[in-house]
This record gives C-alpha cells, sequence and structure tokens, in this order.
C-alpha cells in the first residue's frame, strides 16, 4: 500500500521539531505497512523523497505556495496512491483542487491535519506588527484575502476529505467533516534516556528548546528568574539554558536577559541535535514546554518538546490542558496559560521533589512508553479515517 504525506514544510534548522514530528510519523506509517512518499521544500526546490523521488524548482519571485500546490497537483496526479496524509496550516482552493486531483486517481482515503488549531488568529496577528499604516493596510488586505480563501474553500472540504486531525483546541468537525484531536507523539528509540540526579544542592538549570520564541513564552521565565534572584540570594541559583531560537527574535530576547541583569544566568547554545541535544539534556534539571498557548487563543496543546522530555525521562514545566497529563503527574509541573511570571519557587519545590524520588526516571520513561508511541498515534488516524492497513 501507498501513502503520500503531503507537506509544504520548509526545511531549514529553525523548523527542527518539526521535521523530527513529520519523520516520527512517516516512520509510524511505514510500521504500519504503508510505502511513504515525502513531500518537502529547501533552498527553493520543492521536493519529493520515496519510491519515486523527484524535485523542482521553485522561482523565489513567485509566491512559493502556489508553485507547491501546482506540482503537487501534477505529481499526484501521475502517481497512484492508496492514502493521500495532507499536513496543512490552513484550506485553500489550491487544496481542493489537490484533493480532487487525487480522488481522480483513486486514492481511497484524504486526511488533513492540522498542526495548530484554531489558526486564522494567526493571520490576523500579523496585522499589528506592521510598522506602518500603509504595511497596515496592505497587510490587512492580504489577511482578508487569505481568511476568505479559507472559509470559502472549506465549504468544499466535505465533499473530499475522510478525516481531519487537530492539534490545538477540541472540536469534533471541521467544515462538515469529522474530526479528532491528535496527540504528538515522539520516537522512543531514538531518545537516550538521562540519569536521575539526587544533589538537592546543586543549582537548577532549566532547558528551552525552541525555533520560535514568541509562543513557547520564555520571556515568563526570565520574569520568574529575575523575581527569585531579588528575594533569594543565597538560595540555589537558577540558570536558564536556551537551544535554537529565531534569529529574528533573538535581539529581543537578548535585551530582556540584559535588562533583568541575568547575564550571567542565561547561556545561549544556537540549534542543537543528535548526540549534542542530548549532552546538553544531561546538564539541565527540568525542562519547559510550551508556556505561551494563551498567546496564540489555544487552551489545548499536544507539545512534541513535552513527550521528548518525557522520553528523555527529564522533568518539565508546561501552562496548557493536554489530555494525557494530569495535574498531579509527579514528574510535570503545570502552571497558568497567562502572562504571569513563573513561579520559581514552585519550579525548585518541584525540581528537589524530583531529585529526591529515585523513582521518577523510571516512570517518566515508561509514561513515554505506553502513551507517546508514533506508531499506535497514528494507527488510531487511520482506523478513525476509515483506512484500510495490512
Amino acid at each position: 500500500m501507498d501513502l503520500m504525506y503531503l507537506t509544504f514544510q520548509e526545511d531549514a534548522p529553525l523548523y527542527l521539531g518539526v521535521k523530527n514530528k513529520i519523520e516520527g510519523q512517516i516512520s509510524a506509517f511505514e510500521k504500519l505497512g504503508y510505502r511513504v512518499t515525502c513531500s518537502m521544500w529547501q533552498n527553493s526546490r520543492f521536493r519529493f523523497f520515496g519510491a519515486d523521488s523527484f524535485e523542482k524548482p521553485l522561482d523565489p519571485a513567485k509566491r512559493l505556495m502556489k508553485q507547491m500546490a501546482a506540482i503537487a497537483n501534477e505529481y499526484i496526479g501521475r502517481h497512484p496512491f492508496d492514502v493521500l496524509y495532507m499536513r496543512l496550516d490552513r484550506i485553500s482552493f489550491d487544496v481542493i483542487r489537490i484533493c480532487k486531483t487525487a480522488r481522480a486517481n483513486h486514492v481511497k482515503t484524504i486526511v488533513v491535519e492540522i498542526p495548530n488549531y484554531p489558526y486564522l488568529a494567526d493571520y490576523v496577528r500579523n496585522i499589528k506588527y506592521a510598522k506602518s499604516l500603509g504595511g497596515k493596510v496592505k497587510t490587512a488586505a492580504k489577511v482578508a484575502v487569505t481568511v476568505l480563501d479559507d472559509r470559502l474553500s472549506g465549504k468544499e472540504l466535505k465533499k473530499y476529505i475522510d478525516a481531519v486531525v487537530l492539534y490545538g483546541n477540541k472540536a469534533d468537525s471541521f467544515f462538515g467533516v469529522k474530526a479528532m484531536n491528535g496527540d504528538n507523539g515522539i520516537n522512543i528509540d531514538r531518545i537516550e534516556p538521562i540519569p536521575h540526579c539526587a544533589d538537592t544542592a546543586k543549582d537548577i538549570a532549566i532547558l528551552g528548546v525552541a525555533g520560535t520564541l514568541w509562543w513557547q513564552g520564555y520571556d515568563r521565565i526570565l520574569q520568574g528568574m529575575s523575581i527569585y534572584k531579588q528575594k533569594h540570594t543565597d538560595d540555589l541559583a537558577l540558570k536558564f539554558v536556551l537551544v535554537g531560537g529565531d534569529k529574528t527574535e533573538m535581539p529581543e530576547f537578548h535585551a530582556l536577559v540584559e535588562k533583568l541583569g541575568l547575564s550571567d544566568d542565561v547561556t545561549f547554545c544556537g540549534f542543537k541535535k543528535g548526540k549534542e541535544l542530548s549532552d546538553i539534556y544531561k546538564t539541565v534539571d527540568v525542562g519547559a514546554s510550551s508556556l505561551g498557548c494563551y498567546r496564540r487563543g489555544l487552551t489545548r496543546c499536544s507539545s512534541l518538546k513535552a513527550r521528548e522530555y518525557c522520553a528523555a525521562a527529564l522533568p518539565f514545566l508546561y501552562a496548557y490542558d493536554d489530555a494525557k497529563l494530569r495535574d498531579d503527574t509527579p514528574f510535570a509541573l503545570r502552571l497558568p496559560n497567562d502572562e504571569s511570571p513563573v513561579d520559581m519557587d514552585k519550579v525548585v519545590e518541584f525540581v528537589q521533589r524530583c531529585r529526591k524520588d529515585a523513582s521518577i526516571a523510571k516512570k517518566e520513561r515508561e509514561f513515554a512508553e505506553k502513551n507517546y508511541d508514533w506508531k499506535t498515534i497514528m494507527k488510531q488516524v487511520l482506523e478513525f479515517a476509515g483506512a484500510s492497513m495490512k
């Protein structure tokens, strides 16, 4: 059986977490018996990887999405697949055309994944970031066209789609198509569990791993560290280690570190992966998952980073509803989903409690193995969509 994983995702260091997710899903589909073809773009080339590899150059002077949609439509029209799985930021008439072509070429099952739901607020938010009045007007016009395209084309979706997987706020339908709330997973075997640290006298290091900083809310950690530092001059020191960081956001983040007097307490590592990232995990005490979901209007999240921390047996912080986590989960500390500085007294208490529990690492790793395996998750998706499996 053949499956096309269609995505218009850029293959770049900034999106390493997204790429890891896509690769994990592909691996799961393969374990479920599918021959998988996947698409991504890099260096102005749209590439298809799989049984029939193919790539085509993109013209940077023209709209990339329009070009890639046309290329994808042609490719799917020439190659037969049993399942079409599409990861999309939104719906468009280009998407509808691809679905029509897929059905005409006898694709049996079509599934759409929306990785951030609801999503239109993200487009509207771009208006306020335009610097001039003219820029705001121009951006507002583009956003209006985007929203109209999404709303109108979405009405056609139920003619072609079998199921939708939504990551974000809970919903059971999407433009009239049955929907399920997705859970992020991980490839457990690729993540090495770190040794448990029982040293309660050791300073506490908090890890943040992210491409885009704004919606991770790591500025809340800095604010909390500043308050804690002023209150506890003779107690355990708090450190923050940042891996990644969008270069467009880093100047503002650096400025906040300086403003709060945390230059000696924050380490910037740049983008890391593989063994380099694993080695950093071994030097920290707690990981920070997303603390800024409220900035995108989200209350629910299925953070990939939290799952990676869990597989590594690293206790973590989070600030959202997660179907897999209870408020009393011993290796995870839930924080408010708002602008408030992180209460570092609670974080210190949490870390010390984890340090004193010699069984915490084993419990966390076993939890990840039971709940976050991609094969189990994607099998549920295909069953929900009615796709056949070997």
